[in-house]
């Protein structure tokens, strides 16, 4: 029996020994549902991309462990975080606000108003505590109306333990922070 017909099939079985495994992509947008269709008149909102610290805004699921920032080995957000959190965010004004609509694409005309937002602070912990605080302006198209404001800090509690515990519990937190956005700033 020849040993060099069996190296080839050594070598193959070695290098797949050594793979590692797929990256997987994980979104915060919620599943797609029915959409209300705002009224032919309805306010538009225009909701610039989300701000936040530049060294979160990436594709990298990252979990903080004290001062050291731990990376998912193969786990990737399927966009810039700061974009998903966008979406996210409008999506469910556009849930609480039915009467208007709300959007992430600059809109031809000027919009009725403009919302922007600023995530000043991002946490997701080791230990499972994700916390924003965040900061937003209302900015009315008609000068005469009053400009609103608002700040928050949000918290949830959960597990971290897997990627897609990491991408529920970011969603549960941009969605508390959506839903205060929408009491404070509605009108």
């Amino acid at each position: 029996m020849r040993l060099h017909h069996f190296f080839p099939a050594i070598a193959l079985g070695l290098l797949s020994a050594c793979a590692s495994a797929p990256v997987q992509f994980y979104t915060l947008a919620p599943v797609a549902g029915p959409v209300a269709t705002p009224p032919r008149n309805a306010t538009v909102v225009y909701v610039p991309r989300v701000v936040m610290p530049d060294y979160l805004d990436t594709q990298d699921i990252l979990v903080r462990d004290d001062s050291r920032l731990l990376r998912s080995s193969n786990g990737r957000w399927a966009s810039r975080l700061s974009q998903s959190a966008t979406d996210l965010i409008v999506a469910r004004l556009s849930r609480d606000w039915p009467q208007a609509m709300v959007t992430a694409y600059a809109p031809v005309e000027t919009p009725d108003s403009r919302l922007s937002i600023t995530m000043e602070r991002l946490d997701m912990t080791s230990d499972g505590k994700a916390v924003v605080l965040a900061s937003w302006t209302r900015l009315p198209r008609d000068e005469t109306r009053p400009v609103r404001q608002g700040r928050s800090m949000e918290s949830v509690q959960g597990s971290v333990a897997t990627d897609q515990e990491k991408a529920a519990l970011l969603r549960q937190l941009f969605e508390k922070l959506a839903d205060r956005i929408a009491t404070e700033s509605a009108g």
